[in-house]
Order: C-alpha cells, then structure tokens, then sequence
C-alpha cells in the first residue's frame, strides 16, 4: 500500500504532520504530503502540517484551533491548556474570539502560523498541569488573565455559573489548594454554598 492509500483510507478530518509517518523517509512524505495537496486532496493548515478535509456542501469544514492544537499535544505526547485571552473565551468571560491564541504546555514552546491565526505554545510550570479537574485549571487560567484588581462583580457571578454548571465536587478541594490565595477568596465560598 502505498502512502498516498494509506492517508486516503483516514477518516476525513484527521491531521497529518510529516513524522506522522516514521515508516518512510521524511523526503518521500514531504513530497507526497505537497503533492496531495496540490491535487486538492489535502489541505496544508501550517508548516508540516496537512489536514485530510470534511467536505460539505458549503465547502471545506476546517478545524478549530483547539483541535488543531490537541493533535499537536497529541503528536508530541504532550499536555497543553488555553492560558490567557483563550481561556477567557473558551470559558465565556468575553465574547470576543482572539486572533492570537495562547496555550501553555509541558512539551516544547513554539509558534504555529495558522492561514488567519497565529497560535503560541508556552511552556508551563508543573503546577499548570497538577490540576485533577477540567474546570479549575481553566478558571484559573481565565483569573490570571483578568488580574486580582480588575475582577469585577460580574467576573464573580460568572465564576460561580461555571462552578455549578458544571459542577466537579470530588476535585474541587484539591484542586482549589493550587490556586493563589486571592483566586481561592472568588472560588471557596461558592463550593461551601454548593456542599450545603
């Protein structure tokens, strides 16, 4: 089988990288990856990087930056979370959608350039990834965005929404102890009011 039959026979939407084939030598994927794109049965989202497409009849159904960014994690073995103006996003805080994303991993750091997006992994400490929930590592990543002064009431309400929207209570302690004193101050009184 070659190559070419073996990316074809993929589900559409998966993600290639050229180590995505450590079976063959890295000139043969390049120039079969390059071809297939020329002939439009790829379509190369960043550097390395190719996307076998879902297509609709609308057109082409690309991927989200998340799910870019998890295959990434995924390929390299690594954790990885939104940090910053992402985390804010994803959790609501701001309807407004980054050009820039940001995310912090325990893998390498690096910048990918997206066609419209440019998406920067940073390293992060251990502590980022200590977390046992989903919620908390996220919360506080959102938190350390907004910054201790500028939390406002409405930040306050929306922590609490989140918390009991999707409520984690066998992770909650623990994972409440990995925060910073002021972000345990927005958090502990809205789990106390949960467990009554």
């Amino acid at each position: 089988m070659t190559l070419k039959e073996r990316i074809i026979r993929h589900k559409r939407g998966k993600i290639f990288f050229i180590d995505s084939f450590c079976d063959y030598k890295d000139d043969y994927v390049k120039k079969t990856l390059a071809g297939m794109e020329k002939e439009g049965t790829l379509v190369r989202l960043a550097q390395g990087m190719y996307y076998l497409p879902i297509q609709t009849r609308l057109g082409i159904l690309f991927p989200s930056v998340d799910e870019i960014v998890q295959a990434i994690a995924l390929r390299d073995h690594a954790n990885i979370m939104p940090s910053a103006n992402t985390a804010l996003h994803q959790l609501g805080f701001t309807t407004q959608v980054p050009t820039n994303y940001e995310y912090l991993t325990n893998g390498a750091a690096r910048i990918v350039h997206l066609d419209k997006n440019t998406v920067r992994l940073k390293h992060g400490v251990a502590t980022n990834f200590a977390y046992r929930g989903k919620l908390m590592p996220l919360l506080h990543q959102a938190l350390q965005a907004i910054g201790k002064v500028n939390i406002t009431n409405e930040n306050e309400a929306h922590v609490a929404h989140l918390l009991l929207a999707h409520p984690e209570p066998r992770t909650w302690h623990y994972d409440m102890r990995l925060m910073p004193v002021w972000e345990r101050a927005i958090v502990e009184p809205i789990i106390t009011n949960y467990h009554e």
